[in-house]
C-alpha cells in the first residue's frame, strides 16, 4: 500500500487525525500530570496587635522591614502600668505587714487564753473551798457568794479570751487571702508592664504598617500584619476531575511569575476537604439552587497545599499571593480518571 499517495490524496484528513492524535496526547499528560495556573504563594501571617491599651510611644521597625525573632515592633505607654505595680507592690508590703502583726497579736490572745485560763482554775478552787466551809459554818455566807462570782468572772474572762483568739484567726485568714490577692494582681500588673512592648515571635516581614507615634492601640486590634517568611507554600486549586489520584507526598514543579527561568521542588503536604457552594435564603432558611446558564458545568476546584523543599529566601525572596504555575507528578488510576464522567455501572 502505497501510504505516500493516500497521503497525497487524503492529506486533510490525515493531517486532522494528526492534530487530534498530539492532542489526544497532550491530553493524556495533562492527566498524567496535572497543570494549573491557578495557584498563588501563600505563608503564615498573623495580624500584629498591642497587648495592653495605651498610646504608642516608641516605634522601632518600618513597613516591609525585615525582622528577626525576639525583635521589638513598638512599645506602648509605660508609666500607668508602672504606676500600677509600684502602687500594688506597696499595698502588698502593707497587707504583709498586717499579717506578721496578726500572727504576733495571735500569740498574745494565746498567752491571754493560758492566763485566764489559770485564774479560772484559781478562782473555781477558791470557790468550792468557800462553798464547802460555808457548809460546815466555817465562812460566812457573803463570802463564799463573794468567791463564786469571782468564778464566774473568771470564766466570762476566758471565754473572752477565746472569742479574741477566734476573732484574730479570722482577721489573719483575711489578711492572708488578702495577701494572695494583691500578689496575683502584682504579677498581673508586672506582665502587663512587659507587655507594653510587643516583640517578634519568629523571623519574619513587617507588613501593611501605617501607623505613627501617638496613635491609640486598643488590646487585641490588629495594627498591621506579620508575614512568617521561615516556610512557604503554593496553594493550587485543581480541578475535581483530577484530583482523585492527587495523593499527599506527591512531587510538584512550581514556576514562579516572579522568576520565570527558574523551576522550584515541592511536594503536597495537604488536600482540602471542602468549599462552600451550599446557599441559604436569609428569610426563611431554605436551600436555594443556584441556576446555571453553562452548556457545560463547570468542575469545582479544590484547594492544595504545597510545601516548597528547595527555596531559598535570601536569593528568591517570595511575596504572599504571587502567582505560580504547578505541575504535580502522579501516577493514579490514568483512565478511570480521563473517563471520569462516564458512568461504569
Amino acid at each position: 500500500m502505497n501510504f505516500k499517495r493516500i497521503f497525497k490524496r487524503n492529506k486533510a484528513v490525515c493531517i486532522v487525525f494528526l492534530v487530534l492524535f498530539l492532542l489526544l496526547l497532550y491530553y493524556l499528560y495533562l492527566h498524567r500530570h496535572p497543570r494549573t495556573d491557578n495557584a498563588f504563594v501563600v505563608a503564615n501571617i498573623r495580624p500584629v496587635s498591642a497587648f495592653v491599651p495605651g498610646h504608642i510611644t516608641d516605634i522601632y521597625i518600618e513597613n516591609n522591614q525585615v525582622v528577626k525573632k525576639g525583635d521589638k515592633l513598638f512599645t506602648v505607654f509605660t508609666t500607668p502600668y508602672k504606676l500600677k505595680v509600684k502602687k500594688l507592690q506597696n499595698e502588698l508590703k502593707a497587707a504583709k505587714y498586717n499579717v506578721e502583726a496578726l500572727k504576733h497579736q495571735l500569740k498574745v490572745n494565746e498567752l491571754e487564753i493560758t492566763a485566764q485560763l489559770a485564774k479560772s482554775k484559781d478562782a473555781d478552787y477558791l470557790a468550792n473551798q468557800a462553798i464547802g466551809l460555808y457548809e460546815k459554818n466555817a465562812v460566812a455566807q457573803k463570802h463564799a457568794e463573794k468567791l463564786d462570782r469571782q468564778r464566774e468572772y473568771a470564766l466570762t474572762e476566758l471565754d473572752k479570751a477565746k472569742a479574741n483568739l477566734k476573732v484574730t484567726q479570722e482577721k489573719l485568714k483575711n489578711y492572708k487571702a488578702q495577701t494572695e490577692s494583691l500578689a496575683a494582681e502584682l504579677e498581673e500588673a508586672e506582665l502587663n508592664l512587659e507587655l507594653t512592648t510587643v516583640y517578634a515571635d519568629s523571623n519574619g516581614l513587617i507588613s501593611n504598617m501605617y501607623i505613627t507615634e501617638g496613635v491609640y492601640a486598643n488590646a487585641g486590634e490588629p495594627l498591621f500584619s506579620f508575614v512568617d517568611d521561615e516556610k512557604w507554600w503554593i496553594q493550587a486549586n485543581l480541578e475535581e476531575t483530577v484530583l482523585a489520584k492527587v495523593r499527599e507526598g506527591d512531587k510538584v514543579w512550581i514556576r514562579l511569575w516572579l522568576y520565570p527561568d527558574i523551576v522550584f521542588e515541592g511536594k503536597v503536604s495537604k488536600i482540602a476537604w471542602n468549599v462552600n457552594r451550599q446557599m441559604t435564603a436569609s428569610i426563611n432558611y431554605l436551600p436555594e439552587v443556584q441556576k446555571e446558564n453553562e452548556w457545560f458545568l463547570l468542575p469545582q476546584r479544590f484547594p492544595v497545599q504545597i510545601e516548597i523543599i528547595n527555596h531559598d529566601n535570601k536569593k528568591y525572596p517570595l511575596h504572599v499571593g504571587a502567582s505560580a504555575t504547578v505541575v504535580i507528578d502522579t501516577s493514579g488510576m490514568l483512565w478511570r480518571q480521563i473517563f471520569w464522567n462516564i458512568d461504569w455501572w
